[in-house]
């Protein structure tokens, strides 16, 4: 336990919100309204996909716990931005597998990046996760959620996954 326990540390409740803020805050930046069940089922498919099993829809419907009519629109929109194909399972031909393509690959590999960045961030917000009383001044901390938010529609347009209206 003791190599265990060194990898370990807690994060104050402040740090933990601060770093849930960022999450939704880069997935919207990224996606626009994006839905969070969309956000769920796409990262059902990349842990499974990665995992070597890429799901079926009604896999993603039994792990997320969403009905099908809004997983199937979900996975439809992954489909046609080439974030995901569809593969006849060679041991059933009836089941449908979807699997993660280059570009969804790429995309998820986007994700871890800017996920680090984010912790980074949340770091700064709070100097010392463990205490509660230290970190970034309130001024400070929504000078930055507005800079972060001025940047959101130009990270939007980057991704090439959400047309500009």
């Amino acid at each position: 336990m003791g190599s265990e326990s060194s990898n370990t540390y807690e994060l104050n409740p402040q740090a933990q919100m601060g770093i849930f803020w960022r999450i939704l805050h880069l997935i919207t930046s990224r996606y626009g309204n994006y839905p969070m069940g969309q956000t769920l089922v796409a990262l059902t498919m990349v842990f499974l996909n990665e995992r070597g099993m890429p799901p079926t829809l009604t896999d993603l419907c039994e792990a997320t716990g969403l009905p099908k009519a809004s997983v199937s629109r979900y996975v439809s929109w992954q489909l046609r931005e080439g974030l995901c194909e569809e593969h006849v399972d060679p041991q059933d031909r009836r089941r449908r597998l979807l699997v993660q393509t280059k570009k969804g690959q790429e995309e998820w590999d986007w994700q871890l990046t800017e996920l680090g960045k984010v912790f980074n961030e949340v770091a700064g917000m709070h100097v010392d996760l463990a205490d509660t009383h230290t970190g970034m001044s309130a001024g400070n901390l929504l000078d930055l959620m507005k800079e972060l938010t001025k940047q959101a529609p130009k990270q939007r347009v980057r991704s090439g996954l959400v047309k500009k209206k």
